[in-house]
């Protein structure tokens, strides 16, 4: 299907689609003249306040007329220019300095490119509607070298016709290229992105769906607080947390009820997660609280209403009940969300993990607990498992190779499924089921591997890049599903509004859009590039 343009690049159409990184662009000649030369030993500070300058300006996505405003320039002047930066003007920014940044950019882009073949990646979908009411989405991938933002597109004009839909998608995944791609992550399972799901799920495709795991939380919550009729717990427990920390009388009281403890909440990077927290902490202090509440006089309206609330046992019942359906959820969540268990050989294990968690809560009981099983299976089946996770859970050695392995139908069907729709040649195929064989049984390389001291502090993929050289075939196969994560792209907070401006087309000569285009493509892969880097020093701290 031919399709009227819609991607931020002149070329692209609905499943023919060029990215925007795919061929070197130079600096043009006019900027040329701007260049300073930095490659002998009395400008290294100029090397360095150039460097240290673009990675602010542009990873922060700052808007770059802002560069002239004339506090901007105080700022950069301050002590004598002792911050390391020089006041640049805009048109500085925009002329070769981005042009520079482009070109380290876009090499570091091809690095990331080439580790695909071994590592393969995940396509990540962050789908949006702006204030104008037009539906766009921007496509990153995702691998262990790195995150690379590849495109946005304004699919308003065409969010009802699947067909295309589909056609959009193929046609980024063999960009990418088929076999470099091992899976999708939606980030949500409503509108078009829902029906696109549905179209993958139905369908024998080489590259499987997914939707990101905190989004998959997110409704199972959602649909345990209607099932249990949470009413408005949550806002009354707000109020006592705000009650405390924002009248410091009062957290004075209760610093010294507690001798210097606070109520504290551990920060999420999850929103929906932060009520849930809140609950947890104030529950926590209960016994604080209500010998607090109960050992002064409250003579104003709030506190009174506060303190008998706090006294109110029935209250405290809820709270306790609502704990026992969502603690498990909540912590396998952040589980996830830290550094080191972000890969998708996780999932599986964790998912069962959550749901023995509840069933002890509830004392085994299942009049109780199976309600909220049935909550949990239903998001599971219908929008995050696919045959990954359970491929996944299988050459996750340390699940593997622990006591509470569980080889049911659902992880044989699950890593047969992965093995057909990623490895093409069957000759291969025979060989990876073999080797299989000795995984399981735990013989030649695997044999000394499969020690726990051999497994822990290394992850899934690593332990077989290292440990299975002996069966590449495997090892390749491995590496590939365990190199995957689970979360989808909202988690590292692009600036939409970037990919708003540059689809944002009236008006616009094809130089403005490739400039633009530029731009954001230089903004964006430094703003992953910084997140990546700060995942890598949560890795180094959780290792130590």
């Amino acid at each position: 299907m031919v399709m009227e343009e819609r991607s931020c690049h002149t070329a692209n159409r609905v499943g023919d689609v060029q990215m925007g990184n795919g061929h070197k662009r130079g600096r043009s000649e006019d900027s040329s003249s701007n260049n300073v030369s930095i490659g002998v030993e009395t400008d290294k500070q100029d090397m360095l306040s150039n460097k240290a300058q673009k990675k602010w300006v542009f990873g922060k996505c700052v808007n770059l007329s802002a560069v002239d405003a004339p506090c901007f320039k105080e700022m950069m002047t301050v002590d004598g220019g002792q911050m390391g930066l020089e006041s640049s003007d805009c048109h500085v920014l925009n002329g070769w300095r981005l042009q520079d940044a482009l070109e380290e950019v876009q090499d570091r882009v091809e690095k990331i490119k080439e580790s695909w073949a071994i590592t393969g990646c995940s396509i990540l979908l962050d789908a949006w509607v702006d204030q104008k009411g037009r539906d766009l989405v921007t496509f990153v991938a995702d691998c262990p070298a790195g995150l690379v933002y590849l495109i946005s597109f304004d699919v308003s004009d065409f969010k009802d016709d699947v067909t295309a839909l589909l056609s959009l998608v193929n046609g980024l995944v063999e960009e990418v290229g088929v076999r470099n791609v091992t899976q999708i992550i939606a980030c949500s399972t409503s509108g078009w992105v829902g029906e696109l799901g549905e179209l993958f799920a139905g369908h024998d495709r080489e590259v499987f769906w997914s939707v990101s795991v905190s989004h998959c939380f997110e409704l199972m919550l959602v649909k345990i607080s209607k099932i249990r009729s949470f009413g408005d717990i949550f806002d009354k427990v707000n109020n006592i947390w705000l009650f405390i920390n924002n009248n410091p009388s009062v957290l004075n009281i209760f610093r010294d009820q507690c001798h210097g403890i606070d109520i504290t909440v551990s920060s999420s990077e999850f929103e929906f997660v932060t009520p849930y927290l809140i609950l947890e902490s104030i529950f926590k202090a209960k016994k604080n609280l209500t010998a607090m509440f109960a050992s002064s006089n409250w003579n104003n309206e709030q506190c009174i209403a506060i303190s008998n609330l706090v006294s109110d046992s029935s209250f405290w019942e809820t709270v306790e009940s609502v704990l026992k359906c969502t603690s498990p959820l909540i912590h396998g969540l952040l589980l996830f969300s830290t550094a080191n268990n972000q890969h998708l050989g996780y999932v599986y294990d964790t998912m069962d993990s959550i749901k023995e968690s509840i069933a002890r809560e509830f004392n085994h009981k299942p009049q109780f607990y199976k309600p909220l099983w049935d909550v949990i299976d239903d998001v599971w089946n219908k929008h995050l498992h696919n045959p990954l996770h359970a491929a996944g859970y299988f050459l996750n050695p340390t699940a593997f190779y622990s006591t509470n392995f569980h080889l049911d139908i659902e992880v044989v069907t699950g890593l047969i499924s992965s093995l057909i729709h990623m490895v093409e040649d069957c000759h291969v195929q025979f060989k990876i089921s073999t080797q299989i064989d000795m995984y399981r049984l735990g013989k030649d390389c695997f044999n000394e591997a499969s020690q726990a001291d051999q497994i822990t502090g290394i992850s899934p993929a690593e332990w077989w890049a290292h440990k299975a050289s002996q069966y590449p075939e495997l090892q390749s196969l491995a590496i590939k599903i365990l190199s995957q994560t689970c979360e989808g792209a909202s988690k590292y907070k692009l600036k939409r509004s970037l990919a708003e401006k540059l689809l944002l087309s009236e008006g616009m000569s094809n130089r403005e859009r490739q400039h633009l285009d530029e731009l954001v493509f230089v903004q964006y892969n430094l703003h992953l590039q910084s997140y990546k880097a700060k995942l890598s020093e949560e890795i180094d701290v959780y290792k130590d």
